[in-house]
């Protein structure tokens, strides 16, 4: 198999998984949510990536939002190198304490955070407070379908292989992750669970 396009491209701060992936969530996530102006909000973004390929396609204010300060710092020089810079900010956060007022965003986002919250149902709380009236937060790990079959194949095997880890056992693989539970528990009224392949996804409608 060929895996020049699995590559991680020469980026400032580069991110764990090569760019192609959180494109393709970007355009799934505006696929779903149908968002593209306002202000977003991309949870345990790390260096960026996915708040910046959603600042490219769209015409949204982008926050990111991480606990890492060094993260977030390489997250600007990428928003930076992708000519974004103007609409895309940074915030040094936690999920279970955001810092926002209610009713206040649009759009909340994340890939690959749910492991590492303490409190699943206060951390979903906190966001579906946070979202204005329409507003929607699209949330999970992993894969979606929309990338190209061998790209799947491929990375679908590596984050397998990880979390049969003795290092990724620490952390709870998205089947295991109990949704429906944290989001009833958190009063979400609105919710749809989406596979990914591998992966789990949740798309947040607020009334």
């Amino acid at each position: 198999m060929d895996n020049s396009n699995l590559l991680r491209e020469d980026l400032p701060s580069p991110p764990l998984f090569p760019l192609i992936v959180y494109q393709a969530l970007a355009q799934k996530i505006i696929e779903e949510c149908n968002i593209v102006e306002g202000l977003c909000v991309d949870i345990g973004s790390g260096v960026g990536m996915l708040g910046i390929q959603l600042a490219k396609l769209t015409q949204l204010e982008v926050l990111l939002l991480d606990v890492d300060k060094k993260a977030l710092i390489g997250s600007l020089k990428n928003a930076e190198h992708f000519k974004v810079k103007g609409r895309v900010s940074a915030i040094r956060a936690d999920v279970h304490n955001l810092p926002f007022k209610s009713n206040s965003i649009n759009l909340i986002v994340s890939r690959g955070s749910i492991p590492f919250w303490k409190d699943h149902v206060k951390a979903f709380r906190e966001i579906y407070d946070a979202l204005v009236g329409g507003g929607r937060a699209f949330i999970g790990g992993g894969l979606t379908r929309n990338l190209p079959e061998n790209v799947r194949r491929e990375l679908g095997y590596r984050i397998r292989q990880f979390f049969n880890s003795p290092r990724g056992r620490q952390y709870p693989p998205p089947e295991s992750w109990k949704l429906d539970e944290w989001l009833r528990k958190a009063g979400v009224a609105k919710f749809e669970v989406i596979q990914g392949d591998p992966g789990r996804w949740v798309k947040i409608t607020k009334s």
